[in-house]
């Protein structure tokens, strides 16, 4: 009894296609994507997850850890925008001093 083929995603290359030795590039298209959001982004470190087929971002202005992930890069994009207004809303809430 033989195994059909197996993938990583619907459209890839199946191992027995691929050169032996050559590097293999999974979701190059997420990986893309993510590249561009993380230039895009200079706020934020934007990767991808090869493992856990999400995408993250980390901020580099909050001075609390902060990261987010979606899994789609527009998805991501809008959660860091949220986060974004949340944390600017913080900081512009006017304090309450009692006198």
């Amino acid at each position: 009894m033989s195994r059909g083929l197996g993938r990583h995603r619907e459209g890839t290359v199946p191992a027995s296609d691929v050169e032996p030795g050559a590097p293999r590039r999974w979701d190059p298209e997420q990986t893309a994507a993510a590249t561009h959001l993380d230039l895009a982004e200079s706020r934020w470190h934007v990767m991808y997850g090869l493992g856990s087929r999400r995408f993250y971002a980390i901020a580099l202005w909050s001075e609390e850890p902060v990261m987010v992930y979606a899994r789609t890069a527009g998805e991501l994009h809008e959660v860091m925008r949220d986060v974004e207004a949340e944390a600017m809303e913080r900081s512009v809430r006017p304090s309450v001093r009692a006198a």
